[in-house]
């Protein structure tokens, strides 16, 4: 059957072409040609008159119709509260919306919401004509007449136009006063080494409180802290006051020794204030000073040749006393005293080559009777004293509290028969050092076959070919002073295999097997380990297989094994050495005297 698409022998008619139309055209008049000319350059004229008008639209807004003002107060107390009005107005002929306040809070202010010193607002929309506030609080920080500025910028899109705009202000306030007051009570003139005390006062006048102060001192080069009362929080220099009631107050005393030249000033500074994100932010300050005077009668003292000496126990301290007359008149029967105080120190091993001990009061004397030099010390005159006492070996550590050993010497230069020209001038001198004993940190590397707290196996003597394991003990004894970052640090021999058990199980020992480093992390060892406390150890097993070349000798299972650690008093870094272990196990009485030679 034919397709139907497909009908042979009939032809398709064409359509019949139809003829094109040439439309009649008219001549245009030079008249009209003109007419036209000057139809469309006004009506260009008109399109860039329009652009115009739109872009001088967008272009034209006038900010410096929108005001911006801050307000608040002009003086003001250190620690008071200031209120800002930030006033901002619009007098243009648009709506301003997507309003953005950013305040910026004057320097070391504490705003009211305890938030940062940068804060943003967002706004609501302002129509022509209308203006609008808003209100920030901060408690306003600084020392007396420094100025204090507050900034604000107003950032806004005007409803027809899409560009932004920003317009800014500032205000100043001056601190006329700090009602938080430091008084110093300073000595007006000191003797260069000499101790002496000195007071610190602090007062709130205000009738509202201050929470969370800290009281910092500066002191001047050469000043040496020895105390306080109350002990400072950190560094010496810091006490945490905390809340400070209305006119309520307070009072530091400290001691120490200062140096310095004749005729030269020593300054001291003081802030109350707070710490806020790590930096110290002062509400009051006070600077005084003290003077360095010459005594008439000077007297200094070193140990071992220093003067901040740290001693060891069993040590000997070899005292040198440096005496002289200063002035330019004789001093007639000056006598000298040395005070000895500490219980670390074993007076019975006192060598004195002139002077005598008193040992109840603990004191050693010379005078003319004993030294015929101080029978008269004439203008510019000198002289030199030695003596020497030995530190105690063990300490005296009996109890949990003995510990951070001190030994004062004070030594004091005076006589009663002062030269009528020095009648109005106090001539004694006076000097102390005091000594800190370092802790002794112990180390000790033990071997063990035959032990309780981690089994062992293999042939005893260690024989070629076969396996025998061991266990090797660290064991830490420390003395008079607590211990921080203590570590034990040893190698095992590449023959060595290191089998991952340990005791106490929670030890923090690790084992690298690329270097067969071993490091066991103490960390805090307490002072008395081993004495008063139980010593500090732990435990691990290793394992050997002997080769034919190595029969007939012994084996090294661990290198030389060392601690070290830092004494929190002294602030000293001290370690402990102890020798490698073989596998003759001198620790181990069960093993013989060839109990660690290989055999085949």
């Amino acid at each position: 059957e034919r397709p139907r698409i497909f009908e042979p022998g009939r032809i398709k008619s064409r359509a019949e072409a139809k003829e094109w139309f040439e439309p009649k055209r008219e001549k245009i008049t030079a008249g009209q040609r003109k007419i036209l000319r000057w139809l469309g350059v006004i009506s260009a004229a008109a399109v860039l008159i329009a652009a115009g008008l739109i872009v001088w639209r967008s272009f034209s807004f006038d900010k410096s119709k929108v005001e911006l003002a801050i307000s608040g107060p002009e003086r003001i107390i250190s620690g008071e509260e200031a209120v800002y009005l930030i006033r901002y107005k619009n007098k243009t002929k648009t709506t301003l919306k997507k309003i953005k306040l950013v305040f910026y809070y004057p320097e070391e202010s504490l705003p009211s919401n305890n938030g940062d010193l940068i804060q943003s607002l967002d706004l609501a929309d302002l129509d022509p004509g209308r203006e609008n506030q808003t209100e920030l609080k901060a408690r306003i920080i600084g020392l007396k007449n420094s100025q204090k500025k507050a900034q604000a910028k107003l950032s806004y899109e005007p409803k027809s136009i899409s560009s932004r705009f920003e317009n800014q202000a500032e205000f100043s306030t001056r601190i006329i006063s700090v009602p938080l007051v430091l008084g110093f009570d300073l000595p007006e003139r000191l003797v260069s080494g000499q101790s002496f005390s000195f007071s610190l006062k602090y007062f709130n006048e205000s009738q509202v409180p201050f929470k969370d102060l800290q009281l910092k001192l500066e002191y001047p080069p050469d000043f040496r802290f020895q105390s306080a009362e109350p002990s400072p929080s950190e560094n010496e220099n810091l006490w945490l006051i905390g809340d400070l009631a209305a006119n309520k107050g307070g009072k530091l005393f400290i001691n120490g020794t200062i140096e310095g030249n004749e005729g030269e000033s020593k300054s001291f500074k003081a802030q109350l204030g707070l710490l806020k994100d790590d930096q110290f932010i002062p509400y009051a300050e006070a600077i005084e000073a003290l003077q360095i005077a010459v005594s008439p009668l000077f007297i200094s003292q070193t140990i071992n040749g220093a003067a901040d000496y740290i001693a060891q126990a069993g040590e000997v301290l070899n005292y040198e006393i440096d005496y002289k007359n200063t002035t330019d008149v004789g001093i007639k029967n000056a006598v000298i005293i040395a005070r000895l105080e500490g219980s670390a120190l074993d007076l019975a091993a006192l060598n004195l080559e002139q002077g005598s001990f008193d040992g109840i009061s603990q004191e050693i004397t010379w005078k003319a009777s004993n030294l015929p030099a101080l029978e008269f010390l004439g203008p510019r005159q000198e002289g030199k004293i030695k003596f020497s006492v030995k530190i105690k070996d063990p300490l005296p550590v009996k109890n949990y509290s003995d510990k951070n050993f001190i030994i004062i010497s004070t030594i004091k230069i005076d006589s009663s028969q002062a030269p009528l020209s020095l009648s109005n001038i106090q001539i004694k001198g006076e000097s102390q050092l005091k000594t800190k004993i370092a802790s002794r940190l112990s180390l000790r590397a033990k071997g063990y076959f035959r032990d309780d707290l981690i089994p062992n196996s293999g042939p005893i003597p260690p024989k070629a070919g076969q396996t025998t394991t061991y266990t090797i003990k660290w064991q830490l004894t420390n003395t008079n002073n607590d211990l921080k970052d203590v570590k034990v640090i040893a190698y095992l021999p590449p023959h060595v295999e290191w089998l991952n058990k340990i005791e106490p199980s929670q030890t923090d020992l690790k084992y690298n097997s690329q270097t067969g480093q071993l490091i066991w992390s103490v960390g805090s060892l307490s002072a008395g380990a081993g004495l008063i406390l139980p010593v500090q150890q732990t435990a691990f097993q290793i394992a050997i297989r002997p080769s034919l070349n190595q029969v007939g000798g012994l084996i090294e299972l661990i290198g030389q094994s060392k601690a070290a650690g830092k004494d929190t008093f002294t602030d000293l870094e001290l370690s402990s050495l102890d020798e490698p272990i073989d596998t003759d196990l001198p620790d181990d009485t069960s093993i013989g005297s060839q109990g660690g030679v290989v055999v085949e």
